[in-house]
């Protein structure tokens, strides 16, 4: 199951598209492996008509103007609703492994956090003050109610909307029977995320920026309490050593000779193999010093920079090969 909105998993697994259910893929040699893509906004229509008493009340709720724009654009609103989703395939027993891929490291932090804001946002104390009576009725009456309340509702009303507030108010009230359930759905899957049988994959590259996003990560492990079982280190660019030494400038030279290679492309070639190799080593040296600040409980693999794009099945294979290498050996 993929958050990410950049689509790269139907790409990878060689899909024309992916949905909010789940796809079968076929996979040479056996096995099953199904994959979706979150539809937040379809995600939380199905929750409504999962959790609506009557057809009336879900009706209500889709029109309702604060619904839609909770369930497309409110902050916290797609990893609740990812959370919601993971419950649920946990919950059918079909799987024996679920892999939730998450956009970059900060966003997989709002994984993790944003659905407990979201439940802070609607707690119960809120609720009950939005479904209040006096929400339902005109504007005349509540400029009445209190001087000083009437003058935020007014500012309330220029920014947004007259029946704002009163929507809002609908808006609670019907979806109260889902709310009363909220908190502990929300405690049960971060059980679940910190269950011994769950483990965190953190996927970096060797460029300092990600790098430095990648510590921050680890720095709130701890605090969040989660299994970080590996960090795969991807697009690895590797110094080429000869008897653990770097071809020297002048042997190079002479060995594209040899190869009748023309003298202006063997400077050129030349000075290419220097540059590749000073990247190389460049990468060597970050992710050494980024091994530093990695648990030494948590397993660290490099993957070399591919030749080409994972864009189907036979390329994630070749993938394989370097993630499970030092594992089989």
């Amino acid at each position: 199951m993929t958050i990410d909105p950049a689509k790269r998993l139907a790409d990878a697994l060689g899909l024309q598209a992916l949905g909010d259910e789940p796809v079968d893929v076929s996979l040479p040699g056996g096995g099953t492996l199904a994959a979706l893509m979150l539809d937040q906004k379809g995600a939380w229509d199905r929750l409504v008509e999962r959790h609506a008493p009557t057809a009336e009340i879900r009706d209500k709720i889709l029109r309702n103007r604060f619904y839609q724009h909770l369930s497309q654009s409110f902050a916290g609103s797609q990893e609740y609703m990812a959370i919601e989703q993971l419950r649920a395939l946990h919950e059918s027993g079909r799987y024996d492994l679920i892999v939730v891929d998450t956009p970059p490291t900060r966003h997989a932090l709002d994984f993790l956090e944003a659905p407990q804001r979201l439940a802070d946002f609607l707690d119960r104390s809120i609720i009950r003050w939005f479904v209040k009576p006096y929400f339902s009725a005109s504007w005349t009456t509540l400029r009445l109610f209190n001087r000083t309340v009437g003058f935020l509702f007014r500012r309330l009303e220029e920014a947004t909307g007259v029946s704002a507030l009163a929507e809002v108010s609908e808006f609670f009230t019907a979806m109260a029977g889902l709310f009363e359930n909220f908190e502990p759905r929300v405690r049960q899957v971060y059980e679940l995320l910190r269950a011994p049988q769950t483990g965190f994959l953190l996927v970096v590259s060797p460029e300092e920026q990600v790098l430095q996003e990648a510590e921050f990560f680890l720095t709130q492990i701890e605090r969040l309490r989660v299994n970080l079982r590996a960090v795969v280190v991807n697009r690895m660019h590797r110094e080429v050593l000869v008897r653990g030494r770097a071809p020297q400038r002048r042997t190079l030279a002479a060995i594209f000779r040899k190869l009748g290679v023309g003298p202006d492309l063997v400077e050129a070639l030349v000075s290419n193999f220097e540059d590749y190799q000073a990247l190389g080593r460049g990468d060597l040296l970050r992710v050494e010093a980024f091994q530093r600040q990695v648990p030494s409980s948590t397993l660290l693999l490099t993957v070399p920079n591919l030749a080409s794009d994972v864009h189907n099945l036979a390329g994630l294979e070749a993938f394989h090969r370097h993630l499970f290498a030092e594992a089989a050996a």
